[in-house]
């Protein structure tokens, strides 16, 4: 119908704001599969530490990614994402001057100051009618599965090619790309709601916890953020423990990647045109279920393939997750409290991905099977929590 299709204001902010989204997640997500290995020619690694340093960026843009939305509900969005473009910066170029694994730790702490995440979604939802804003928002989410795509397929390459400190060069390129793409196209006076001063911090944030979906999504959130970045600490260094080359392992990530992005699709499709998102949450989390099982056999065992298995699994899974969480964040927000809303969200996955990479680094060597039964409960209990979650066909309108 024409009322659902975007205006060229509309479009313009969309395909801005994704490709700074683009820039902003491919530069988080290309370390992700290559960090684990290539820090440990760091002075000072440890497994531990490189679990550290691996999740410090989600510490601290947990934290802030609260303070952060809030900041962009009362003093607007562009100038908090061109805060946070800077600081993440700022981030990067102490990363490549780095030797040490205890300043590479500083370093992404530093990064992961750039809070912006909830601030863009937040914009998106700002800056297009309620009828498309779902449509806008998965449009943004699929700019960041696409980001995802092409950093795990060219990890392996560009981490042969240019080293940890040559990889976050190149990141500090493409985040200063994307500070010229904000100051240039996104609008200046961009419409945002105005919050009322006797709402502060802690009350906006209670407003927020008290919607129970905003809760059972925040929990997934949590959920994706510790499955994502204690995986991706771990299979690395067991393929590699298995013999394979790094600059070899595309060949795992490649059809791997295909396989998540089909399931991203048609998981997405059936979510929004059928509003089956609890059965599609429900299905997304027997994947992450099913991967730690499969993983649990492969260490028992002994055998690489069900190591595979278990990343394809848990691959499929979080991309179930990935367009769908951002999309029901703006559904069950009210418009005072969208910033706020995704700062909690973000806030959630962030912190997980901190606490999954520390807890792998502590853990894989001596406690690995311990390591899965806590994520096996964590799972768990979302996959419990989801039971009762409402698909949101009749609060669309009010977004």
């Amino acid at each position: 119908m024409k009322k659902n299709i975007f205006t060229i204001s509309e479009k313009k902010s969309i395909f801005t704001l994704s490709g700074i989204l683009f820039f902003r997640m491919f530069s988080i997500f290309l370390i992700l599969p290559v960090f684990s290995l290539l820090a440990m020619d760091l002075e000072g690694s440890t497994p531990f530490l490189i679990g550290v340093a691996f999740g410090a960026y989600g510490l601290t843009q947990g934290i802030l990614q609260l303070p952060f939305g809030m900041w962009s509900d009362k003093v607007g969005r562009k100038r908090v994402i061109m805060v946070g473009l800077g600081l993440f910066i700022g981030g990067n170029v102490l990363a490549v001057f780095s030797d040490s694994i205890h300043w590479m730790i500083v370093a992404r702490f530093l990064q992961g100051t750039g809070a912006i995440s909830s601030t863009v979604f937040a914009l998106i939802a700002d800056l297009t009618r309620p009828e498309v804003r779902t449509r806008a928002t998965a449009v943004l989410g699929a700019s960041v599965g696409i980001a995802f795509a092409f950093a795990f397929g060219s990890a392996p390459f560009f981490g042969e090619w240019l080293g940890l400190h040559g990889m976050f060069f190149m990141i500090t390129l493409l985040s200063v790309a994307s500070l010229i793409l904000v100051l240039t196209t996104v609008p200046n006076h961009e419409p945002r709601p105005i919050i009322p001063q006797k709402f502060t911090f802690w009350k906006m944030i209670r407003i927020v916890l008290q919607e129970p979906s905003l809760r059972i999504i925040s929990w997934g959130g949590f959920v994706c953020g510790a499955g994502l970045s204690s995986t991706f600490f771990l299979i690395p260094i067991i393929l590699v423990e298995y013999g394979y080359q790094r600059a070899e392992m595309w060949k795992i990530y490649l059809p791997m990647l295909l396989a998540g992005g089909v399931i991203m699709i048609l998981s997405a499709m059936i979510a929004e045109i059928w509003n089956r998102f609890r059965e599609v949450m429900l299905f997304g989390i027997v994947l992450l279920i099913v991967s730690l099982i499969s993983m649990g056999i492969g260490h028992e065992q002994n055998i690489l393939l069900w190591f595979i298995l278990a990343l394809f699994l848990f691959f499929m899974g979080f991309n179930v997750f990935e367009p769908i969480l951002p999309s029901l964040v703006t559904r069950f927000s009210t418009p005072e409290s969208k910033g706020t809303a995704m700062g909690v969200y973000n806030f959630s996955q962030f912190i997980g991905h901190f606490i999954g990479a520390t807890i792998a680094g502590a853990l894989y060597q001596k406690n690995f099977l311990a390591l899965l039964i806590i994520l096996a409960l964590v799972e768990l209990w979302f996959f419990y929590s989801t039971l009762s979650f409402p698909n949101p066909k009749k609060r669309e309108q009010k977004t």
